[in-house]
């Protein structure tokens, strides 16, 4: 047996984290990701009391609608997966079918969580050390990839409301899809929970218009060409292909990183770096990267046998990919480290500490309006420490934000004894705020202006 050393990465959001763990079970070791709203299962050997085999489970619930029946999934899917009679007698795939199933039948029994209209997706696998077996069952739009010598091999099949496998279910249980969602509301169409979705008395689970029951797919290992599995939510899919995922793996081993690093580095490398982009990157993400060990084998030698391996990957680098996934946005001016900070300002919010400096100059030379400009700065240490100056431009500036500064000229303000006062900005304080900019104050006004007229 292989020694399992799990070292959970804190989540950047919610900085949570497990104390990390050792433990003795099936030759694999596993590194993760997790998002606030997600929950998962990795759990190395589900068959410590019986004996009769050496089975791992690893799972990610990808919650929507809220986080309780993620959470419901992750701490209790390993319970309910023990109860059924079809796991007892080793039939793994159907196992995990009557496990999702199961699973939706103690979310309705339970007296709290039967009102609760949260739903996850569930991608989960089995492995088996005396089948020499790998199952996978899917319910939803994660993913889970097999890498064999470098190549990527589905073990899932995404579920959205599009495919005319999953339309035809939704149509003949009455329900519709519009705007590729089902019933105009969910982008998947499989999961545990969603009850809303379930109510037609007269179907069975696997008719109703979202269904728990999952797909099954089996596959024997062979430990020589079979190298690891990975597990994600459809945050990571929407910006990665399934071999792009298995070649930023096999680069972040090349590069002597764990598994727990290069899982983080991957979520680092989807991450939107603006909200103002197309919309990928901007989901719940997460992932878990499952390494399959041989006998005996430690990570070391397992990491050192996957580097010796050929190198088929175009992927220079972690930064590159990241360029690409989000092409549309300019990170000409950002070194590798750089191209990783993350922005999401409003147009309206793109002041500089110069922009903010110059403001506040304007109105302290005046104390008669020193309320004048009411400027959101509750951020504004955060992002100047995580934004790159040289991304920012000096001598530009959006007409939104110009506009913003036009109407600012006068109006009424209410002072600390509830008073109504009415002020009005010095006639130099724009021009001054634009001069500091290097803009010249008069065209940009006329181009102001011009946006504001009515066409």
């Amino acid at each position: 047996m292989g020694q399992i050393l799990s070292n959970p990465v804190i989540d950047k959001e919610n900085h949570s984290g497990a104390d990390s763990l050792t433990a003795f079970g099936l030759c694999a070791m596993q590194g993760w990701r997790m998002s606030m709203e997600d929950s998962h299962i990795l759990e190395p050997n589900v068959e410590t009391k019986s004996g009769k085999d050496h089975i791992a489970l690893y799972g990610i619930f990808d919650g929507h609608g809220g986080a309780k029946v993620a959470e419901y999934c992750g701490n209790r899917i390993m319970d309910i997966l023990l109860e059924q009679k079809s796991f007892q007698k080793g039939d793994l795939p159907k196992a995990l079918i009557h496990t999702f199933i199961d699973a939706d039948v103690k979310l309705l029994q339970d007296p709290i969580m039967k009102n609760d209209h949260s739903g996850c997706t569930a991608t989960s696998i089995l492995i088996s050390k005396s089948q020499n077996l790998l199952v996978c069952g899917n319910s939803g739009d994660s993913r889970t990839v097999l890498a064999i010598d470098g190549y990527a091999k589905a073990l899932s099949y995404d579920h959205k409301p599009t495919l005319a496998s999953e339309r035809s279910r939704i149509v003949a249980a009455d329900g519709f899809v519009e705007m590729d969602r089902v019933n105009g509301n969910l982008a998947l169409s499989r999961a545990i929970g969603d009850f809303e979705f379930k109510s037609n008395a007269r179907l069975g689970p696997e008719e109703q218009i979202v269904t728990c029951v999952p797909d099954i797919l089996e596959h024997t290992l062979d430990y020589d060409k079979d190298e690891f599995v990975i597990l994600a939510c459809d945050g990571i899919w929407d910006c990665l292909s399934s071999q792009d995922c298995v070649d930023l793996v096999h680069l972040g081993l090349h590069e002597g990183m764990t598994l727990n690093e290069i899982s983080s580095r991957i979520i680092d490398v989807c991450c939107s770096p603006t909200t103002e982009g197309t919309g990928i990157g901007c989901d719940n993400m997460s992932i878990v990267v499952v390494a399959l060990l041989k006998e005996g084998e430690d990570a070391t030698r397992w990491a050192d046998r996957i580097k010796a391996k050929p190198r088929r990957s175009t992927i220079r680098s972690f930064a590159d990919k990241r360029r690409r996934v989000f092409s549309y946005y300019d990170f000409s001016k950002s070194n590798d480290e750089q191209v990783f900070a993350v922005t999401a300002k409003r147009p309206q919010d793109k002041f500089t500490r110069d922009h903010e400096a110059a403001v506040a100059a304007v109105t302290a030379a005046d104390n008669r309006d020193a309320d004048a400009m009411d400027i959101d700065d509750t951020d504004a240490d955060t992002d100047a420490e995580n934004l790159d100056p040289s991304t920012q431009s000096k001598h530009t500036i959006d007409l939104a934000s110009l506009e913003a500064l036009l109407g600012a000229t006068g109006g009424v303000k209410t002072d600390g004894a509830g008073n109504k006062v009415t002020y009005t900005l010095p006639p130099s304080a724009l021009s001054q705020l634009l001069q500091s900019m290097g803009q010249d104050p008069n065209a940009l006004m006329e181009a102001a202006n011009d946006h504001k007229q009515p066409q």
